[in-house]
C-alpha cells in the first residue's frame, strides 16, 4: 500500500549573475529557509561563463545540502558557455575546494529549468532573478518553455530594475527595486569561517565595502514568505516598511547564519550519522 507524501515545500529557481556579495547572502538566506521548510531549493543557475564564480557557488551548494543527501545527486549550477565572463568578485576567490574544473562540470541553464520546472507540482514554484534576465530570456525561446513556466511557477521576483527584455514573461512580477536593498543594509554578523563558506567572503568584502546592501535578500525573503509583511506590496513593487525594520534584519542575520538542515525521511539513523561529519 501506498500514501501519500502530499505537496512539497515551494520550489526555489534561483539566478543571478554574482557579482555581488547580495547575490551570495541571498543564497544563504534561501538555504536558511529551507532549513525552516518554508521553500525547497530546486537549482541556481549563473548568468555569465565565469568557472571561478561558479565553483565558489557549488561550494556553497554542497555545504548547505550536506552529505546526507547522498541518496540524490546535486545538481550542477548552471552556467551559460557563451557571453562575456565579466570580472571574478575577488571575494569569491578566497581559497576553498573548487570541484567546478571546466563547463562539463556545470549544467545548460536551459537543460536545467525545463528539467526541474517539469518535476515541480502546479503552481508550487518561484524564480528569483538577481541581474541580467540572460538565462530566463534563453529559457523563453525554447517550445514550449513558456507554457511551463505559466503551470509551474507563481511569480518572478527580480531584484533591481525588470528588464524589457522580460516583457512578455507569463506569470506576476514582483520587483524589490535597488533603494529597497540601500534601506535595510545587510546587519553585522560573522558567520563561524570555519564551517560556513560565505565567512570568508564576507569578511573580505566589508573589508573594501563596509556596507553591504541587501536587494536581493529582500527578493528572496519575501518570495518564500509574501504574507509575513515584511515589506509592503504597491503595483507589483516592494515597498520598504520602517515598522518591519528590525524584524527584517532579524531574519536575516538568523537565516544568512544557519546551519545545515540535515533530513531524511526514511533514514534518521544516516542524517545523524552525517550530521557527526561536518565540520
Amino acid at each position: 500500500m501506498q500514501f501519500g507524501r502530499g505537496k512539497p515545500s515551494v520550489g526555489v529557481f534561483y539566478d543571478s549573475d554574482f557579482t555581488t556579495l547580495d547575490s551570495l547572502l541571498a543564497v544563504a538566506v534561501l538555504y536558511g529557509l529551507q532549513g525552516k521548510n518554508d521553500c525547497r531549493m530546486a537549482i541556481i543557475t549563473c548568468s555569465r561563463p565565469d568557472l571561478a564564480t561558479v565553483g565558489f557557488i557549488d561550494h556553497l551548494e554542497r555545504y548547505y545540502r550536506g552529505p546526507s543527501r547522498n541518496f540524490s545527486q546535486v545538481p550542477p549550477v548552471g552556467m551559460p558557455t557563451e557571453g562575456k565572463p565579466g570580472a571574478t568578485p575577488k571575494v569569491f576567490l578566497t581559497s576553498f575546494d573548487n570541484q567546478v574544473k571546466s563547463v562539463i562540470d556545470t549544467g545548460d541553464p536551459n537543460t536545467l529549468f525545463r528539467n526541474y520546472l517539469q518535476a515541480q507540482a502546479d503552481q508550487n514554484a518561484f524564480i528569483i532573478l538577481s541581474g541580467p534576465p540572460t538565462n530566463l530570456a534563453n529559457a523563453l525561446a525554447f517550445r514550449g518553455m513558456k507554457e511551463l513556466i505559466e503551470a509551474k511557477i507563481k511569480y518572478l521576483v527580480i531584484a533591481g530594475a525588470r528588464d524589457p527584455i522580460l516583457k512578455d514573461w507569463p506569470t506576476p512580477v514582483i520587483v524589490a527595486p535597488p533603494e529597497l536593498g540601500s534601506a535595510l543594509p545587510f546587519p553585522e554578523f560573522t558567520p563561524e569561517e570555519a564551517t560556513n563558506p560565505i565567512g570568508p567572503a564576507v569578511k573580505a568584502w566589508r573589508a573594501e565595502l563596509p556596507a553591504v546592501t541587501s536587494t536581493a535578500a529582500a527578493a528572496a525573503l519575501y518570495a518564500a514568505r509574501p504574507k509575513e509583511g515584511y515589506f509592503k506590496l504597491e503595483a507589483g513593487r516592494l515597498i520598504y516598511d520602517p515598522s518591519q525594520k528590525e524584524k527584517v534584519l532579524q531574519a536575516y542575520k538568523e537565516l544568512a547564519s544557519a546551519k545545515p538542515a540535515m533530513r531524511m525521511r526514511f533514514r534518521p539513523e544516516a542524517a545523524a550519522e552525517a550530521d557527526k561529519k561536518l565540520p
